[in-house]
């Protein structure tokens, strides 16, 4: 062969192989073994074809119908029982049973399917908070957290790897009968919370999880501030596991009372829902093992007249 014709051979085989690396194509055709806690575009690319795996968009209708991941289902956010129910003084809870029983049978999701929740990234850090708090949600039905993960940008950070696009109407997935278990173990109520204030030589720590500027007019007593918009870079990338250390750390002023394995963390927010990425953060992707989301938040606990303290 010419030396011409190796060069023309080599160039193509090079831009295949480019293509297919930016595709996220997987190249030994395998589906990963194990679902991580934040997928990116390109993971997510390679595993589409996993029967078991479920992408789940979070963006309203209109925006999932001018384009989505193909294969993906929408439950919309807003408006949908499962993800966004109110209880007493409009405070965000998490749904009934039998919502979440009639809502995930209808979309085919089973305790065994890895969830892939695909969110917007338009708004920081009220989308990347969204997925968090659908995750948290789909916990609470019963999913084992590692069969849950948050698209890492969200849908914008798909779109802009010129990954595949589908404008095309969702294939329903067959209905099947959700056979989860409640599970509240991580969802703690007021005297829950106020029975931890001050213990933080016993290895329990507060975390408010709200702007720096909401924490310092005024908070639960013996809290420390970790506002949940550090948790991602201005796209929506969540940090790494390193980074996400460190903050916390930090918070906790080096606390080593209080850690993966040791401890309690008590996390919370204006509503629960900032609250959940970081406790998204610290169980799902940092494996801390007693992390608590206090649900009812600074809604519930000024309504009720609890004390907090005076602004600084």
């Amino acid at each position: 062969m010419a030396v011409s014709s190796w060069k023309s051979a080599a160039l193509l085989w090079a831009n295949l192989v480019s293509a297919a690396v930016l595709q996220g194509v997987a190249h030994d055709g395998h589906p990963s073994a194990s679902l991580p806690s934040i997928a990116d575009a390109t993971w997510l690319s390679s595993n589409l074809g996993n029967s078991n795996l479920v992408a789940i968009d979070l963006r309203e209708s209109t925006l999932y119908a001018a384009g989505h991941i193909p294969g993906s289902i929408n439950i919309p956010h807003a408006g949908t029982p499962l993800w966004s129910s109110n209880g007493p003084n409009s405070t965000l809870v998490f749904p009934s049973a039998d919502v979440v029983a009639e809502t995930l049978s209808k979309n085919g999701i089973a305790v065994e399917n890895w969830a892939v929740i695909v969110p917007d990234a338009a708004q920081l850090p009220s989308h990347m908070a969204i997925a968090a708090r659908a995750a948290a949600t789909l916990r609470y039905t019963g999913l084992p957290i590692t069969n849950i993960a948050i698209l890492d940008g969200g849908y914008p950070a798909w779109a802009a790897a010129n990954l595949s696009i589908s404008t095309a109407p969702a294939q329903p997935r067959p209905e099947k009968k959700y056979m989860g278990k409640i599970n509240g173990s991580f969802v703690v109520e007021r005297d829950y919370v106020r029975a931890r204030i001050g213990k933080v030589a016993d290895g329990i720590v507060l975390i408010d999880a709200r702007a720096a500027a909401d924490y310092r007019a005024g908070h639960i007593e013996s809290a420390v501030s970790l506002p949940t918009l550090t948790i991602w870079n201005a796209a929506g990338i969540w940090k790494s596991s390193q980074e996400l250390q460190q903050l916390f750390e930090a918070a906790v002023s080096g606390n080593t009372l209080v850690g993966r394995n040791k401890g309690e963390i008590v996390v919370y927010c204006r509503t629960g829902m900032l609250a959940s990425a970081w406790v998204y953060a610290l169980t799902n992707i940092l494996k801390f093992e007693n992390v608590k989301l206090y649900d009812g938040s600074m809604e519930d606990w000024t309504r009720n007249g609890e004390a907090v303290t005076p602004p600084e």
